[in-house]
């Protein structure tokens, strides 16, 4: 209903409520209201562009985004998250060469080949990508179908040079080249998140991302091949962020290190939870049970509160169905194989519950991984019960990120 001025109600109320009331209806009618008058617009599209998606293979792709932006510059300003659903190329390094002053996220994760580019070309719009000064959250993420890595040139670096980043997270890439980078190239001195999922990389590519920052507090690096560097390499590669690292997921399948020396993290005193394979900690000695003190002492961070042991139990099980055939696969549902721990690992276990007070008095939790395939190691219960350890068995479907003001209260 009109009011006597002619104009309606609604646009006396606060802005505040008004962006309450338009923020209840979809999408398509907040762009609906949005096109009846000047007024709605101003109101409405700080809502709309707040947070922008693509949709790859439509006209609201990522070329058709760079377009928009192009037409109606005004909304550069308005944008503070973008969503998108591929990596083009080209318009992805267009829309990089847009500086947004409130931009604070990207979220770029692209299935499937990505589309090819021109050398020459890659080469000049890279020159033009400006760094955005709020970005603090960049995801990018390019997946095969295949699995291989996306490789990455030297100059390419600029698409991760944000100094206000503290969340990376990098998958499926093969940044090498970045090794060739100055040194200081980066800038995210407050980074505190990285997560290299899946890449390839040598050691000075590696550091170069990590080292800008001295308040590293969770890092998570994953592979499900051989490690591209020596396991033994790591602690060194994370050496500027000894003191402030806390969280550290080493998600390694591989079951054979590349050297098999063990990875030294006694120098990383608040590092409270490490998800590790015990092989790759503390290399095949541990299968000596005389040895385990002295590796404990020499290979763990000295204040660890939760360990989780990565790929101590099959990730893939042999099935024999009723025709006696054997092949990869799950037991049926409510059954288990009642596999069992390999004795190394029961008696590290085991090891790291009794003599939990002299080698880490700190230590809660000792938890593992998919144990739908095991039969519980049921004895070492009321031993952890006894030492103050909660002995955690967790499925494959179980995740597990725990907070960090809960790690520092345990």
């Amino acid at each position: 209903m009109s009011s006597v001025s002619g104009h309606t109600p609604f646009f006396s109320l606060p802005l505040e409520i008004q962006w309450w009331t338009i923020q209840c209806l979809c999408l398509r009618d907040q762009a609906a209201f949005l096109q009846t008058c000047h007024r709605a617009r101003g109101i409405v599209e700080p809502l709309l562009y707040n947070r922008v998606y693509t949709k790859a293979g439509t006209h609201s792709d990522t070329i058709g985004l760079v377009d928009l932006l192009l037409r109606r510059p005004h909304l550069v300003n308005m944008v503070h998250t973008f969503v998108l659903d591929e990596f083009h190329p080209v318009a992805y390094r267009q829309l990089m060469a847009i500086e947004f002053p409130n931009l604070e996220s990207i979220i770029m994760q692209h299935d499937g080949e990505p589309l090819k580019i021109d050398e020459e070309k890659r080469r000049f719009l890279n020159q033009l990508i400006k760094e955005q000064p709020n970005l603090t959250n960049l995801t990018f993420s390019i997946e095969r179908e295949n699995g291989s890595a996306v490789k990455l040139e030297e100059d390419d670096a600029i698409l991760f040079r944000h100094r206000k980043l503290r969340r990376i997270r990098i998958s499926f890439m093969d940044f090498s080249a970045f090794d060739q980078a100055d040194a200081d190239y980066f800038q995210h001195s407050g980074l505190k998140v990285l997560f290299v999922e899946l890449c390839r990389y040598t050691f000075e590519a590696l550091k170069r991302l990590v080292s800008p920052s001295t308040e590293l507090q969770n890092v998570l690096i994953g592979h499900n091949g051989q490690l591209p560097l020596s396991e033994k390499s790591y602690p060194a590669l994370l050496a500027s962020a000894q003191e402030s690292l806390r969280k550290l997921d080493l998600t390694w399948r591989w079951k054979i290190p590349l050297e098999d020396q063990g990875m030294d993290f006694t120098q990383f005193p608040n590092l409270h939870f490490l998800r590790v394979p015990p092989i790759y900690l503390l290399g095949s000695a541990y299968m000596d049970e005389l040895a385990l003190p002295d590796l404990i002492r020499t290979r763990f961070p000295p204040n660890l509160k939760m360990l989780l042991l990565e790929n101590i139990v099959p990730r893939s099980i042999r099935v024999m169905d009723e025709r006696g055939v054997v092949f990869p696969g799950y037991p049926p549902p409510g059954h288990t194989l009642e596999l069992t721990l390999m004795p190394r690992d029961y008696q590290l276990i085991r090891f790291l519950i009794t003599e939990k007070h002299q080698v880490l008095p700190q230590l809660k939790y000792v938890l593992m991984y998919y144990m739908e395939y095991m039969s519980n190691p049921s004895d070492l219960y009321p031993l952890a019960k006894e030492n103050g350890i909660t002995l955690g068995p967790l499925l494959a479907t179980d995740y597990l990120n725990p907070l960090l003001d809960w790690l520092d209260e345990l």
